[in-house]
């Protein structure tokens, strides 16, 4: 990536400069982790934001959690992070959570909400979260009854999923809204603040198309409007 301060357009100075922001990092990490008493490793990757994405899909299979920033829209870069997110969550095989660009104060989480829809999706991204779930005070299942989830008629097995819960000791409620006249990522957003929710969790797929979709309308939206870190799967 061109580090904000570069003041050149030339390809081989960037190269350069955004080698040695890299490992600045890298470095920076490894010291932060051992003023923790943390064990840590960091490995720079190298390459254009495709082969980049594919090495870091690569490394990130042996691990039980990726953390990426949530891409920020105002910045001349925020396609290409969108697209190296969606090649990470696509081929990497591991849930992915974003930290919202804001930052946030800490990773403890207290309050954690579920966009439920019944879909493997979600289904996907609810189980691999349950280390987390499991170490939060609540857990609330949010099912937003818009216009074409009442069409659907579809069973979500919701009462299901609180016992399935309930057997990895979490405590889960559920909570039914009507949009009105909101969409449903609003309606979401906007339980996370009446709720004080610090982690959502999510599914990631969208519509398929001829090369599926994992950020559709609703993702795509939370991801680049969120205000608490969001955990999704493929």
């Amino acid at each position: 990536m061109k580090p904000i301060y570069a003041k050149s357009d030339n390809e081989e100075i960037i190269i350069r400069m955004s080698y040695k922001q890299a490992h600045r990092y890298a470095d920076e990490f490894i010291s932060a982790g051992k003023n923790a008493g943390m064990k840590v490793k960091a490995h720079v990757i190298e390459g254009n934001s495709i082969v980049s994405a594919k090495k870091m899909s690569h490394y990130s299979r042996n691990t039980d959690l990726v953390i990426l920033a949530q891409p920020d829209p105002s910045k001349d870069n925020y396609q290409r992070l969108q697209d190296f997110s969606q090649e990470v969550i696509l081929y990497s095989g591991r849930p992915v959570l974003f930290i919202p660009y804001v930052g946030t104060a800490k990773l403890g989480f207290k309050k954690a909400m579920i966009a439920w829809d019944g879909t493997p999706a979600v289904s996907r991204s609810v189980h691999d979260a349950i280390p987390l779930l499991a170490m939060a005070d609540e857990t609330q299942i949010l099912i937003v009854e818009s216009k074409k989830q009442k069409e659907l008629k579809s069973d979500l097995l919701v009462e299901g999923l609180v016992e399935h819960l309930a057997h990895h000791r979490i405590k889960a409620t559920i909570k039914r809204v009507s949009p009105g006249t909101n969409d449903v990522p609003t309606t979401i957003l906007n339980q996370l603040v009446d709720t004080a929710s610090d982690l959502l969790v999510i599914g990631g797929y969208g519509t398929p198309t001829i090369k599926q979709k994992i950020f559709g309308s609703v993702t795509a939206t939370l991801l680049s409007s969120m205000s608490v870190p969001v955990l999704m799967s493929h």
